[in-house]
C-alpha cells in the first residue's frame, strides 16, 4: 500500500476510535468535571469543545476522503491496490463500530444523553460512507481498464452505504480483481 494513501485514509480509521474514547469516557466517568455540564447540558461549553473537536477531526477525514477520491480517479490507480486499501480501512473500523453500537446502547438505556450519542453515530455514519469511496473510486478504475463493467459492479456501489453488507461488498470486489 502507498505510503501517502496510508496518510490519507488514517483519519477514515481513527475517528470512529475517538468516537468510542469520548463514548467510554463519558458512560465510564459521568461525574468527571469535563463531562459534567454535558450531561446536564448538551449547549455547555465542555460539550461544544469536544464536539468542535471531533467536528474538527470528522471534517478532516472527509476532506481527505474526498482527495483521496479524486486523485484516485483524476491519477488512475491502480484499482486492485484501492480495493485492498478499502478492504483494509473496512475491517479496521469494525472492531470500532461494534464498540460503539454496544456503549452507545448503554449510554442511551442508562444515562439518556441521546443527543451526543446521535451526534457521534452521524459522525461515524459519514466516514463510514465516506470510506466506500475508496471502493467507488476502485470500481470506476476498473471500469476504465476494462477489467469490469458497472452492471457487474452495481451491487458494490450500493452496499457501501450498508455496514457490514458494505464489508462483504469489499472484500468480495477486491478478491474479484484479484483473481482477474
Amino acid at each position: 500500500m502507498n505510503k501517502r494513501r496510508i496518510w490519507l485514509i488514517l483519519p477514515m480509521v481513527l475517528l470512529p476510535y475517538l468516537s468510542l474514547l469520548a463514548l467510554a469516557t463519558i458512560f465510564f466517568s459521568p461525574s468527571n468535571p469535563f463531562f459534567a455540564s454535558l450531561m446536564q447540558n448538551v449547549f455547555a461549553d465542555n460539550g461544544l469543545y469536544l464536539l468542535a473537536a471531533l467536528l474538527g477531526f470528522a471534517l478532516l477525514a472527509v476532506a481527505l476522503s474526498i482527495i483521496c477520491f479524486v486523485l484516485s480517479i483524476k491519477k488512475e490507480w491502480d484499482a486492485l491496490s484501492l480495493a485492498k486499501s478499502a478492504v483494509a480501512v473496512k475491517l479496521a473500523q469494525i472492531p470500532a463500530y461494534i464498540a460503539i453500537f454496544v456503549v452507545g446502547l448503554l449510554m442511551l438505556i442508562t444515562l439518556w444523553t441521546i443527543p451526543f450519542a446521535l451526534v457521534l453515530y452521524l459522525l461515524d455514519g459519514l466516514v463510514l460512507i465516506l470510506s466506500g469511496l475508496l471502493t467507488l473510486s476502485s470500481v470506476i478504475n476498473a471500469v476504465r481498464r476494462g477489467q469490469t463493467t458497472y452492471q457487474q459492479s452495481w451491487w458494490v456501489i450500493v452496499l457501501q452505504c450498508i455496514f457490514c453488507l458494505d464489508v462483504v461488498a469489499a472484500i468480495l470486489h477486491f478478491r474479484k480483481l484479484r483473481k482477474k
